[in-house]
């Protein structure tokens, strides 16, 4: 047998071997990034499947065994997308490992230094520090946004400021009462001036905290639990509504103003199909039929590598857009964009790149600087005024529907506060 037939023969069996093999032997790399010693690589499948992820290598330095140990990450990587996608999220990924390489992570033991196991004699100082480093780790592995460890690292400077101050800093933390944590909260409501939403904002941080001690059998007892909280359901700012006339203001405003074009069409999303800002900024395009005019939002989206809700209740959710819904979003998008790109992008158009949650609230801000509009005009309330309004001409259960309330109760709020209307006949029959 010649020795191009047996290298033939060799060539198959090598193939045969790696697709029954889960593909180990059949992969794809190529370098993306080097940074001071590290050497990021792009591996990818030739056959991708559940199995067979895109990761990034790179080698690490094991103390103990002084040698490198190479290191397999795929978090934030979506193995089915597009090459250009996929690629994008792997570098995104590589910066975010060379952030926590400059802080000391180590990916052997898989901790940051100066790391200290927690016990009954820890004090609440050690316990506040364990616990920001636990938030970072679940930011870097998507279990919370950047946003949330930043609120957190804000109510945890005014803690550690007070119990500093109060000369508690050095106490166990299972000492604290419930007591503590109101007298805490009255000082920081006062010298904050917060508003009753934003100070349960700040104590559920403390809850979480206190349970997360409760988990490193720190202690046995969150005493954040009977703190005092508000209630905040019959706040009068929880369901305020747009008047007649403030409503077609601002709808004028906003159609006649092509910088705000992102902001009509979502503040329109939110009116007519009660589609919050946070599930707006999730759609993307390939979310739209534009022949139908099917809008469609799933039960879950990938953002990050992490798999989350499409919608507030994880419930996939389908609106029929009319005409004038479609004729702005085309107008919008000009060119029809690639289907992974969302819908709202910033500076006026889609984007690969997925906008921060706080994105239409800040151009809600901007609309409102511009026209010289009272800040008590709140974006979400468009939702509530076009759901108050809609109990004209549907049932209470057809609007939950639509609404798509978890609880049927909820549309009661609007009920009541329809009660407290001048009540008219209109087209009841008359005795």
């Amino acid at each position: 047998m010649s020795l191009f037939s047996n290298l033939n023969r060799i060539m198959y069996v090598c193939k045969t071997i790696g697709d029954k093999t889960g593909d180990n032997f059949m992969r794809k790399a190529k370098i993306l990034k080097i940074w001071n010693e590290y050497v990021f690589k792009l591996y990818r499948p030739t056959n991708v499947n559940e199995n067979n992820k895109i990761e990034v290598h790179f080698n690490f330095f094991n103390q103990e065994t002084g040698k490198n140990k190479q290191i397999k990450k795929s978090t934030g990587i979506d193995r089915y997308a597009k090459e250009n996608v996929y690629t994008k999220q792997a570098n995104d990924l590589i910066d975010s490992l060379i952030i926590m390489i400059q802080g000391g992570y180590n990916f052997i033991t898989n901790s940051y230094p100066e790391y200290v196991k927690l016990n009954p004699n820890s004090n609440i100082s050690d316990c506040i520090k364990s616990w920001l480093q636990h938030r970072e780790t679940d930011v870097e592995n998507g279990k919370i946004k950047k946003a949330e460890l930043d609120t957190t690292g804000y109510v945890f400077d005014y803690y550690k400021a007070y119990l500093k101050k109060n000369n508690h800093l050095h106490e166990k933390p299972g000492s604290f009462t419930v007591n503590d944590i109101t007298a805490f909260m009255r000082h920081i409501e006062k010298k904050r001036k917060l508003s009753p939403f934003t100070y349960n904002s700040y104590q559920s941080r403390l809850t979480y905290f206190y349970d997360f001690l409760i988990q490193e059998r720190v202690i046995v007892y969150n005493p954040v639990h009977k703190a005092f909280r508000y209630s905040t359901k019959k706040l009068k700012t929880r369901y305020e509504e747009f008047d007649d006339t403030t409503l077609s203001k601002i709808q004028s405003l906003l159609s006649s103003d092509q910088k705000f074009a992102d902001l009509y069409i979502a503040s329109k999303l939110l009116f007519d199909f009660s589609i919050r800002e946070v599930e707006q900024l999730r759609i993307q395009l390939g979310w739209i039929d534009f022949k139908t005019g099917i809008l469609s939002l799933p039960e879950k989206t990938l953002e990050n590598g992490v798999l989350v809700n499409a919608t507030k209740n994880g419930l996939s959710a389908k609106f029929q857009l009319e005409t004038e819904h479609l004729d702005l979003i085309t107008g919008y998008i000009g060119e029809r964009d690639a289907d992974e790109n969302y819908l709202f992008g910033g500076h006026g158009r889609p984007s690969l790149k997925r906008m921060s949650d706080s994105f239409l609230t800040l151009r809600w801000d901007a609309f409102r600087t511009k026209y010289e509009l009272s800040k008590k005009l709140k974006m979400y309330a468009l939702k509530h005024t076009g759901n108050y309004n809609s109990l004209d001409n549907m049932s209470p259960d057809q609007l939950s529907l639509i609404a798509r309330h978890e609880d049927p109760a909820q549309i009661n709020a609007y009920i009541g506060k329809r009660k407290r209307d001048v009540i008219k006949l209109g087209d009841k029959k008359r005795f």
